[in-house]
């Protein structure tokens, strides 16, 4: 048996004038190739390390959503920063649940009323019970320390939209007996003239004040009523659709020593 010896032999391509049979790529575009797939690799990894970053915000941005839905309209909560006196706050009289934070979960969509037609008790009412064209919300703060002690209360709101904070009535009852307070007339004129006893006394706070004794066990029975005052120059179309949050901070202070003049 004879074995033929075979070679492989260049044949040019007449197209090219270069040889076909064995022929071999070209070095360069080995080179190309190889920079062509090291750019998509790393282009995938941006795209990918995009991808992450864009969800992680979403995610932090969802949790946030969570937190300020969870908060409520209305806040109030109680601190305790000298140890001597103790508060707490409960929706009941009873206190049949104690707590240093309470909440108005309910986001109450509102269009402006007088505030004349409000409820004549609607300070007798425990607990979230808000109206259809207001937010109302009664709860008890308790001394629950051993020693008479003021009750220092802050009102304040934030995330204002539309400038809603110009025609907004904060009603403020303390054991019954109430103070409306308005922001300061836009026009630059001082307090408003209707349904307001005293201007908010900074940007974002309504008011501060004290009680200035309250007994060992004993308690105070606060009502806050928020509504969009109508007879207001400022409620206008501009308004429409803006939000405010409120927040109430109570503190337990020590009673201040009067001197008595002989």
């Amino acid at each position: 048996m004879k074995l033929r010896n075979r070679t492989l032999d260049y044949v040019e391509d007449p197209s090219t004038n270069e040889p076909t049979t064995g022929r071999k790529r070209k070095p360069s575009l080995l080179r190309r190739s190889a920079i062509e797939v090291m750019n998509y690799r790393i282009m995938r990894k941006f795209i990918l390390i995009g991808v992450t970053i864009g969800t992680i915000v979403m995610m932090i941005s969802y949790a946030f959503v969570l937190l300020y839905d969870r908060t409520g309209r209305f806040s109030v909560s109680v601190d305790n920063p000298d140890t001597t006196f103790a508060i707490t706050l409960c929706e009941h009289e009873d206190f049949r649940t104690r707590s240093s934070r309470l909440t108005n979960d309910q986001q109450v969509r509102i269009t402006n009323i007088c505030g004349e037609v409000l409820p004549k008790n609607i300070d007798q009412v425990d607990g979230e019970h808000n109206g259809e064209h207001y937010l109302a919300y009664t709860f008890y703060c308790k001394n629950i320390g051993a020693v008479q002690t003021a009750f220092q209360y802050e009102l304040t709101f934030n995330n204002v939209t539309n400038h809603i904070d110009e025609c907004i009535r904060v009603r403020v009852y303390a054991d019954g007996v109430y103070t409306d307070y308005a922001k300061t007339r836009s026009d630059g004129l001082g307090k408003e003239p209707h349904l307001c006893d005293k201007s908010f006394i900074g940007k974002y706070v309504v008011c501060r004040e004290e009680i200035p004794a309250v007994a060992p066990d004993a308690y105070v029975r606060f009502t806050v009523v928020i509504w969009v005052e109508g007879d207001d120059p400022d409620c206008n179309d501009s308004v429409v659709n803006g939000k405010i949050k409120f927040d109430m901070q109570i503190e337990a202070k020590a009673i201040e020593a009067k001197t008595i003049d002989a």
